[in-house]
């Protein structure tokens, strides 16, 4: 049976409920007379409401497997664990040996390939089943609703609301299937914000303070403003973006409505917004290039010191992984980076929140129903999303914005700092955005959405197309990968 679940995820969209953790709130009226009140100083004082019970779930048995595969698509996950895991040694915990199985995240590439180990799981001998598994909010969805029914309640595990009680709630809302039960959890959060080049911002807006520049960039009409200043005082020599595709998920994310509903695909009011704008700034020259897109040799170019962008817009992992990375900074072997004076543009970022706040991506959790190993992803799950020291260390050190609000609090409080940035407090900055992080209108089908979306407009941001024929395009080919959806 379970051989059918991708079927059914492809063919149908899932109604996928969100847990939205928030209650009405309600106003206390005051006595309508003094009888009222005096009637009321003789009342016995009512007891406090009792905190519900947790509800009771069956704890899943543990098979006693003596190897752990974990599919991954970088080394991300892997880093963490075998740096931070704390009896995780030589490839092994234990007397289990520890198998990562990595495949490359593009297109639907790692899909794919753990949809084809999954669909396998129940034949699969007990070396070779599928124990653990990443998943990014683009298609999380896909692998945790019930009708897939291919991930294990993190409850019967024995996670505990106690032992969560520290994670962002939308870390939860989007690993909770459509009848409430939790089916993945992260060691991350993904607030995301504007990282602009501090020497640019001295050059042309006096100051790299991250407060001055939010002024300057505090709403669209103000970022445009910025757009503008950068090209006169430039002479179009620098831009503020690289590509057309750089905040696009600035955009989606703020966006009220789902890409599909029911059956019906819908290009969002965000995405329009996206469109319109982008188009906007790459006719007046505030972006690069219109046709350079996220992840290219060239992109990746302009984060280093001779670059000629002044922002780029993601998270903490945006930081760590790509910008770190392309600043041309050296590489250590433990995941840190050590600058070069003059050679790179490691330390000379900063953050600040941007026209709009919003999150981008994250990496789930998520262990496979048929697994043998319960015993021990219980613990790996505690441990790398739960304790607050670990995920404190693991901030420190990888400059990542964890999932754990005690742990993010301690680093403001000791003063952590990010050297990518400055030495900026990187938590900080972002502790607003990710106490208010929605993700509600989340669907199995945004994935496809979203990087079809950066795909097809690019000949409208060039001047090649119209508008409509870049929509009718994107259709076509989010249609064609869901050929039960409608437009």
């Amino acid at each position: 049976m379970k051989r059918k679940w991708l079927a059914i995820a492809l063919s149908m969209a899932l109604a996928v409920g969100m847990l939205s953790g928030c209650g009405e709130d309600k106003e206390t009226k005051p006595a309508d007379n003094a009888q009222q009140t005096e009637e009321k100083k003789d009342e016995p004082a009512e007891e406090p409401a009792e905190e519900p019970a947790e509800e009771s779930v069956d704890l899943l048995e543990d098979g006693g497997g003596k190897v752990l595969n974990i599919y991954c698509w970088n080394e991300e996950f892997k880093e963490r664990f075998e740096q931070y895991y704390p009896d995780y040694k030589d490839g092994k915990v234990g007397d289990v040996e520890v198998k990562f199985i990595q495949n490359v995240n593009e297109g639907s590439n790692y899909q794919d390939k753990l949809d084809e180990a999954l669909g396998k799981q129940e034949s699969a001998a007990a070396d070779d089943k599928v124990d653990l598994f990443m998943a990014e909010a683009d298609y999380i969805a896909k692998y945790s609703s019930a009708a897939a029914d291919v991930a294990v309640d993190v409850k019967a595990l024995g996670l505990t609301d106690d032992d969560m009680s520290n994670m962002y709630d939308y870390t939860k809302q989007v690993a909770t299937d459509e009848n409430g039960v939790l089916k993945g959890v992260s060691w991350q959060a993904c607030p995301a914000g504007m990282i602009y080049r501090r020497s640019m911002a001295k050059k042309y807006f006096g100051t790299d303070d991250p407060a001055a520049i939010q002024e300057q960039v505090a709403d669209w009409d103000k970022f445009e403003q910025a757009c503008k200043t950068i090209k006169e005082k430039s002479k179009g020599k620098d831009f503020m973006m690289a590509g057309p595709n750089d905040m696009h998920r600035i955009y989606t994310n703020n966006d009220s409505t789902k890409f599909v509903d029911g059956d019906t695909l819908t290009f969002t009011p965000g995405s329009e917004q996206w469109v319109d704008n982008t188009k906007k700034f790459c006719d007046e020259g505030y972006v690069l290039s219109p046709t350079m897109g996220l992840w290219s040799e060239d992109w990746n170019k302009n984060m280093g010191k001779d670059g000629h962008v002044f922002a780029f817009f993601g998270p903490a992992w945006f930081i760590s992984f790509t910008m770190s990375a392309a600043s041309g900074a050296t590489a250590n072997d433990d995941g840190t980076y050590t600058h070069k004076d003059g050679k790179d543009s490691y330390g000379d970022w900063a953050l600040c929140q941007g026209p709009q706040s919003f999150n981008w991506g994250g990496t789930w959790i998520m262990a496979a129903k048929g697994t043998d190993n319960a015993a021990l992803i219980k613990d790996i799950m505690l441990k790398m999303t739960c304790d607050q020291d670990i995920l404190y260390n693991i901030s420190k050190d990888k400059q990542d914005y964890v999932n754990g609000k005690a742990a993010c609090d301690k680093l403001s409080a000791d003063g952590v700092t990010a050297p990518f940035l400055g030495d900026q407090d990187m938590i900080g900055t972002l502790k607003a955005a990710a106490e208010n992080i929605s993700m509600t209108n989340l669907t199995i089908y945004d994935q496809a959405c979203i990087e079809n979306s950066e795909n097809d407009f690019g000949d409208f941001f060039s001047g090649k197309s119209s508008k409509e024929d870049c929509l009718k395009k994107w259709q076509d080919d989010v249609l064609k990968k869901f050929p039960n959806l409608t437009v």
